[in-house]
């Protein structure tokens, strides 16, 4: 690598820094000081999604397109905007979630733009900071009841302190996907209202499988987002608010199943209030 492309990494990176931190803005000014290139592109139109201006996050992916058709996160991102814009799929503000050690809102647009299980195109970015899952301690009063509360043939149950670890049985998501396949779906239909009116506080943990070349702690984005699409149909089914609800991503050293096909899913960590 020469240092003219050396450069351009690094001021690359320090853009997807800038955007973590919510300056979009210096973001935006880094990156369309860089040139025209694919990786440059796809990182602008994410910091577009990221604060709301779709029309500007489609136009900079269709240039993208025009360069290499079979771009894999500008098709992602262009069928994602034309979800949202033709009424396909909401976007709203959802909950409270981790990144980088600050509490942010995040959207669903922002959220499932990053769609592939593989290292963000910056070198070295700042990762997802994750916290590690509670591994099941002694129960307190509180937890044999929330495990009757909350028991279903979907799910096995583990104790957390006076909270529960619920994990689903079955996958949720399919490989370098943020969407919900249609098991993991049901999963979540059929185990959700079970959180109706109950007073607890439930945090939704993304899960993913560590790919060759990608980080191996932090978390990641796709992790996170998957946590965001499993937000959206608790809610619904649960008659709660997506701001009910926290997210975050799990480590990548964080699985809950042997079998790692079965971890491209979510758990959730429920606590009475």
């Amino acid at each position: 690598m020469n240092a003219v492309a050396h450069a351009r990494d690094v001021d690359r990176a320090r853009a997807a820094d800038l955007a973590r931190a919510g300056d979009h803005a210096s973001a935006q000014r880094i990156l369309e000081g860089l040139g025209r290139d694919p990786s440059t592109l796809d990182l602008l139109a994410r910091v577009h999604a990221q604060r709301g201006d779709l029309a500007a996050a489609r136009a900079v992916w269709a240039d993208v397109l025009s360069q290499n058709p079979e771009h894999a996160s500008a098709l992602a991102g262009t069928r994602l905007i034309a979800d949202i814009t033709g009424g396909r799929r909401r976007a709203r503000p959802l909950p409270i979630a981790l990144i980088g050690g600050s509490l942010v809102v995040v959207t669903v647009a922002a959220a499932l733009l990053l769609q592939h299980e593989r290292p963000p195109v910056a070198p070295e970015p700042p990762p997802v900071t994750a916290q590690p899952t509670a591994q099941p301690v002694t129960t307190t009063a509180a937890t044999p009841a929330l495990m009757v509360l909350l028991a279903s043939p979907d799910v096995r149950l583990e104790a957390v302190g006076a909270g529960v670890r619920v994990v689903f049985r079955q996958g949720m998501f399919l490989p370098d996907s943020t969407s919900l396949s249609l098991q993991g779906l049901q999963q979540l239909e059929r185990w959700g209202p079970l959180l109706r009116g109950k007073e607890v506080r439930v945090t939704v943990v993304g899960h993913g499988v560590a790919v060759p070349g990608g980080p191996a702690t932090g978390g990641s984005t796709t992790a996170l987002a998957r946590a965001a699409a499993a937000v959206e149909v608790l809610a619904a089914v649960g008659g709660q608010p997506t701001t009910a609800f926290l997210l975050r991503s799990a480590e990548q050293s964080d699985l809950p199943h042997a079998d790692a096909a079965l971890n491209r899913t979510v758990t959730l960590v429920v606590d009475p209030l």
